[in-house]
């Protein structure tokens, strides 16, 4: 049977350092993460919104074509039958 090695407290104090420096990135780039997330999700919906805003005006735009274009189909059916009647 062999007998455990002392350990040192230098040993203990080098690998407690170590875990605590680990563990304050783990809780900085936590940090950051979440405020980073936080700020692409606002940017996110902030672009959402500006795409359906502009989705709404192409779309009022839209509409407002087809009624115009509705409206001179009208006039050249209105057209053709007059020139036919002539």
């Amino acid at each position: 049977m062999t007998t455990p090695k002392p350990i040192h407290s230098d040993t203990i104090a080098a690998g407690l350092q170590r875990q605590l420096d680990e563990l304050r990135e783990i809780i900085h780039r936590g940090g950051d993460g979440s405020a980073q997330q936080s700020r692409q999700s606002k940017q996110e919906n902030d672009s959402i919104q500006n795409l359906q805003a502009e989705i709404e005006k192409q779309r009022v735009r839209i509409v407002h074509l087809l009624r115009a274009l509705d409206s001179k189909d009208r006039v050249i059916d209105q057209l053709r039958t007059d020139t036919n009647q002539v």
